[in-house]
């Protein structure tokens, strides 16, 4: 059971910005109970606190974010889209079709057998097929 003196300490930390989890910590209470008071009180922050998290792995910004919230990686959507189109390149395999002998690049997947559709079907159904 929760006292007077604490739910005015929730409350008053709660509208400065406090999350839940911060607000159990300092009160030494369970942050189900801290969010339950919140909720039945209809209490919302103000403004929740924005703590720095580092900069952007792409153009190098500062970044911020809201307190229980996951750290920001990027600033914005651009950066990420810019970020993973560098990235997401995987290793060049050079691999021989078992079908026509020639040599083709597969990225990322090294255990394909063929050069493409054509070869796998006509190794799978024959070369008479139309």
């Amino acid at each position: 059971m929760l006292t007077e003196v604490q739910k005015q300490t929730i409350i008053d930390l709660r509208t400065q910005g406090f999350s839940y989890a911060e607000i159990a910590g300092i009160l030494q209470l369970s942050p189900n109970t801290v969010k339950s008071l919140c909720r039945r009180s209809h209490i919302k922050p103000e403004k929740l606190k924005e703590k720095s998290s580092g900069l952007c792995q792409n153009c190098g910004k500062q970044l911020y974010h809201r307190s229980g919230t996951k750290p920001r990686t990027f600033c914005c959507s651009q950066c990420r889209y810019e970020w993973w189109n560098r990235h997401r390149r995987k290793k060049p395999y050079r691999l021989v079709c078992q079908h026509c002998g020639r040599e083709f690049v597969s990225f990322g997947n090294k255990k394909r057998k063929f050069c493409g559709r054509e070869c796998y079907r006509l190794s799978r159904y024959g070369e008479g097929l139309p």
